[in-house]
């Protein structure tokens, strides 16, 4: 019994003794790989703390059992582009058949209007949407290009969405007092 634990003692040491001897990374290169690590580890905890932010709503409005809700409103001062995210849920068991939107105005703080016809429902560019789930969120965006103001907050914003029934007619969503942050 005592021959057969040394043996195994034996081929234990044997193959932990070229593990240890193998080789060797530098401090330098345990470093630099420790770095990488330390970045990629930095976009990963960035990009999910983005992913949960998105599902907080700044400001959220109703519209024909859609749950519309502004996730972000971020202002690009290298070409005055202000950016807006959004998010919408069909809340009825039923499926929403179609979703699109007019146009949308922007009233900044001084009442100045900003038009856009870029109302964007999918993040691949569509302005319109068909058979909504019940219960699911979907993603889109607003752009409003060449602002020259940098205004802090956004007193309205106004959405112009086709109702299902009467689609000549579309019909105002609006979203009120909206902080801009800008970048």
């Amino acid at each position: 019994m005592k021959k057969k634990l040394q043996l195994v003692l034996v081929l234990l040491a044997a193959q932990l003794l070229p593990a240890q001897n193998g080789p060797q990374l530098s401090l330098v290169e345990q470093s630099k790989i420790d770095k990488q690590q330390i970045e990629e580890l930095t976009k990963q905890v960035d990009y999910y703390k983005k992913a949960l932010n998105f599902s907080k709503a700044i400001r959220s409005a109703d519209f024909e059992n859609l749950r519309l809700s502004i996730n972000d409103v971020r202002g690009l001062k290298k070409d005055g582009t202000v950016i807006i995210e959004f998010s919408y849920t069909n809340m009825s068991s039923e499926l929403h058949k179609s979703l699109q939107f007019e146009k949308a105005v922007l009233v900044d703080s001084q009442g100045k209007q900003y038009h856009t016809p870029q109302v964007f429902l999918t993040t691949d560019g569509k302005i319109r949407v068909i058979d909504l789930v019940d219960g699911i969120p979907y993603r889109g965006a607003l752009f409003f290009k060449k602002s020259t103001n940098y205004f802090p907050i956004i007193r309205a914003l106004i959405l112009y969405a086709y109702p299902k029934d009467q689609l000549s007619n579309p019909q105002p969503v609006v979203f009120e007092n909206l902080p801009v942050i800008w970048e």
